[in-house]
């Protein structure tokens, strides 16, 4: 199978820089969210309507970004 109808695009997901990556696999479009700074993708989402598939991935990313825990490390040497 073919992918079509790619899309990417960066958006801001609760303080996170991510890409929403979406294209059209057969009959399916799939939507992917991942950070930028690891590469990781956050979530993936299925659906015949790219839009609704779109609302699924950034739902479900939203909800994992939230329990994510940050570190503010200071890396400043002799510090």
């Amino acid at each position: 199978m073919r992918a079509d109808s790619f899309q990417k695009k960066p958006l801001e997901l609760g303080g996170w820089a991510v890409h929403l990556t979406s294209y059209q696999l057969g009959h399916q479009y799939v939507a992917e969210v991942e950070a930028i700074s690891s590469g990781v993708t956050v979530a993936r989402a299925n659906h015949n309507d790219r839009a609704l598939a779109e609302e699924h991935a950034v739902e479900t990313a939203l909800r994992r970004l939230a329990r994510t825990r940050r570190l503010d490390l200071d890396l400043t040497v002799g510090g």
